[in-house]
C-alpha cells in the first residue's frame, strides 16, 4: 500500500499539470504552454519508477531507455521554463543541444538491452541491480552497462549543479530589469519568480540526494521511498500551481512597449534639455506619488521610449528607475513625516500618500536609503 502511493502519487501531479498546461493558450502564454511539455517528460519519467518499485522488471526492460532519457531532459526543460519566463520570448531552438544527451543515453541503453540475454522478472532485476554497481571489474560482462549507469548519474549530478548556477544567473538578471522599469517591485512578479526557483533548487537538492541514495537501495525501504515521492511530488505541485497564475515578464514588457510607441507615433529622440524635463516632471508635477507608476508611462509623457529614458536615467543618476523614482518618494515622505499636522496619520496611510505601494514597502524602501525606520526618523525629528 505505502510502495503504491509512494509510485502513483507525482505521476497523478505531473499528469493533472500537464492536462491543464496543454490546455492552454500558447499565443496568451508560451511559458506555461511549455511547462505542459515538462510535466509530459517528468510523467513519462515517474512511469517509469511505478514500473520498477512495483517489480515490473520485464516491462521495465523496454521502458529504461526512455527512463533514463526523460531523466536528462527534466532540468534542462525546466530550466528553459524559466527562461521563458524572464529573458526568452519564444522557444529558442538553437537551445536543443542541451537536450542531447538524454537522447544519447536512451539510444545507448537501448542498444545494451537489446544485446542483454536476460530472461525471467527476477533475473532482470539482478541485470538492472548488478548494472547499477561502481564499475570495478573489466571482465565482468555487465562492465559497459555499469559504465553507462555510472556516466548517467554523473551527467545527472551536473545537470543539477549546472542549471542551478544558471538559474541563480536568470533570477537576477530578471531582478536587474525589474527595477529599470517599475518604480514600486514588491508586487511586479519578484516573489513568484523566487518561489519557483526555490521550488527548483529543492526539487534539484532532493534528486541529487536520491540519485547518489541509488533506487535500488530504496526498493525495499517503503517509508524511504514513500517520503522521497512525497516530497518530490510537493515540489512538483507547488510549481504547477505558482506557474498556473503567472504571465511570462517578458510578453508584458513587450506589451507595454507596443502601447507606448502606439501613443508617441513619430517618435523622436528627446530634444533641448532632457533631464530639465525629467526633473519637472518629478520636483513640479510629482509623478512619483502614482504608486503604480512604470517607466512606460514616463516616456510616454516626456515623449520617447523606455530604452532611451532608462538609458539617460542609468548614465545621469547612475541609479535605476526604481531607485530614481523612490529616491522622490523617500524625500517626500520625510517631508511629511517633519510636519506635527501629519502626527494623527499612521505611517501606512503617510506611506500611500508619498506614493508607495504598501506599507512594507514603504519601511523597505524608507530604511534603504535612510538606514532608519520611518518611524524612528519621524521620532528623531519631535525629539
Amino acid at each position: 500500500m505505502i510502495q503504491s502511493i509512494a509510485v502513483l502519487t507525482p505521476i497523478y501531479v505531473t499528469g493533472f499539470w500537464l492536462i491543464v498546461f496543454l490546455n492552454s493558450s500558447i499565443k496568451k502564454n508560451k511559458a506555461k504552454y511549455f511547462l505542459g511539455f515538462f510535466m509530459m517528460v517528468a510523467f513519462v519519467l515517474y512511469l517509469g519508477h511505478s514500473l520498477f518499485f512495483l517489480g515490473q522488471f520485464e516491462v521495465y526492460l523496454f521502458y529504461d531507455p526512455v527512463y533514463l532519457c526523460s531523466s536528462l531532459l527534466v532540468y534542462p526543460m525546466y530550466y528553459q521554463y524559466v527562461r521563458l519566463l524572464t529573458t526568452d520570448r519564444q522557444f529558442n531552438s538553437t537551445y536543443l543541444y542541451h537536450y542531447i544527451p538524454a537522447f544519447i543515453f536512451g539510444l545507448v541503453a537501448l542498444i545494451l538491452h537489446r544485446s542483454a540475454d536476460v530472461g525471467t522478472s527476477e533475473s532482470i532485476r539482478e541485470y538492472f541491480k548488478e548494472s547499477y554497481k561502481v564499475p570495478s571489474d573489466y571482465n565482468n560482462p555487465l562492465f559497459t552497462s555499469q559504465v553507462v549507469y555510472l556516466l548517467h548519474r554523473l551527467v545527472f549530478a551536473g545537470q543539477v549543479v549546472t542549471y542551478f548556477i544558471g538559474g541563480i544567473r536568470l533570477i537576477r538578471k530578471y531582478r536587474a530589469q525589474i527595477l529599470q522599469f517599475y518604480s514600486n517591485n514588491e508586487f511586479r512578479n519578484i516573489n513568484w519568480v523566487y518561489n519557483i526557483f526555490i521550488s527548483l533548487v529543492f526539487t534539484a537538492i532532493l534528486s541529487f540526494i536520491f540519485n547518489v541514495i541509488g533506487k535500488f537501495n530504496l526498493y525495499d525501504h517503503d517509508w524511504g521511498l514513500l517520503i522521497s515521492s512525497l516530497l518530490i511530488s510537493s515540489m512538483l505541485f507547488l510549481l504547477g500551481f505558482l506557474a498556473n497564475e503567472q504571465n511570462p515578464v517578458v510578453q508584458d514588457l513587450e506589451r507595454k512597449d507596443r502601447e507606448v510607441l502606439t501613443a508617441v507615433i513619430e517618435e523622436e529622440l528627446p530634444q533641448g534639455d532632457f533631464k530639465k524635463k525629467i526633473e519637472k516632471l518629478f520636483d513640479e508635477d510629482k509623478v512619483y506619488l502614482n504608486p503604480d507608476l512604470n517607466i512606460w508611462e514616463v516616456a510616454s509623457l516626456l515623449g520617447t521610449n523606455r530604452t532611451y529614458l532608462s538609458g539617460f536615467i542609468n548614465k545621469t543618476y547612475n541609479v535605476n528607475f526604481s531607485a530614481f523614482v523612490n529616491r522622490y518618494r523617500v524625500e517626500e515622505a520625510k517631508i511629511v513625516l517633519a510636519r506635527e499636522e501629519m502626527d494623527k496619520y499612521s505611517l501606512e496611510v503617510i506611506g500611500e500618500k508619498c506614493g508607495f505601494g504598501s506599507y512594507n514597502n514603504f519601511i523597505r524602501v524608507f530604511r534603504e536609503f535612510e538606514q532608519m525606520t520611518p518611524g524612528r526618523f519621524r521620532t528623531q525629528k519631535k525629539s
